[in-house]
Formats: structure tokens, sequence, C-alpha cells
């Protein structure tokens, strides 16, 4: 049988390792969270440069900024939102990349946590692994 101290030791390697699973996948979370509002802006942003095609070269533009609509060329605004997708797309590549590395992160973690997890199961059932 495993003796109290090391049972003790084993209980809190055990919940600080839970405890930084469930930061992690918070942290997922709100990953998913910002890539939803990335994804949202991103196809607005091309709506507008789908309707920005439609208008012909003398057709008026105007940007809302703060309370006041400004009128701003037609190859301006266009290039803004051109600018503006790839930010947008980028920022999403960034997020997916981090998404993919943290999800690896994660299912170490669980595979740590499922180890200790028998390992004390084990120490319990008095056959001792250690």
């Amino acid at each position: 049988m495993a003796s109290p101290a090391a049972m003790r030791e084993l209980q809190r390697d055990l919940e600080s390792k839970a405890d930084d699973l469930h930061k992690l996948q918070k942290d997922i979370g709100k990953n998913h969270e910002i890539r939803k509002k990335y994804t949202v802006q991103l196809g607005e942003n091309e709506l507008v440069l789908k309707e920005l095609d439609l208008l012909r070269d003398d057709a008026n533009v105007y940007k809302l900024i703060g309370p006041v609509l400004v009128k701003q060329d037609l190859a301006e605004a266009n290039a803004n939102v051109r600018k503006r997708i790839e930010y947008i797309s980028a920022e999403l590549k960034r997020l997916d990349a981090t998404l993919q590395d943290m999800e690896g992160k994660q299912n170490s973690k669980k595979e740590g946590l499922m180890k200790l997890q028998q390992r004390m199961q084990s120490l319990q059932a008095g056959k001792s692994t250690v």
C-alpha cells in the first residue's frame, strides 16, 4: 500500500494537471470565439467587395466615420476592403495554427492526466507501480 504522503503528492499533481487542462480548454474556447468574429468580419468584407465591384468607376462611395458619411474614392475604398480581407485572412490562419497547437497540448495533457489517474488507482488497490 502507498504511503499517505505519496498519495497526497499524487493528488496535488493530479489537481495541478487538471487545472492546467481547464485553463487550456478556456483558451481554446476564447480562440473559437475570436475566430468566429473574424469569420463574420471576413464574410461582411467579402460582401462589401462584391458590391464595390458592381459599381461604375464614376459612382459615389461613402465611408461611415463615426456619425459622419465621408465621400471616398472608389479605388481607395476597393483597396481598403481588399487590405482588410487580407489582414483578416492572415489572422484566421494564425488563429488556426494556434488552435492546432493548443489542441495538441490538450490531447497530451489529457493522456498525462489519465496515466496519473491510473497510477493513483493502482496505488490505492495496493499494486504499487512506482
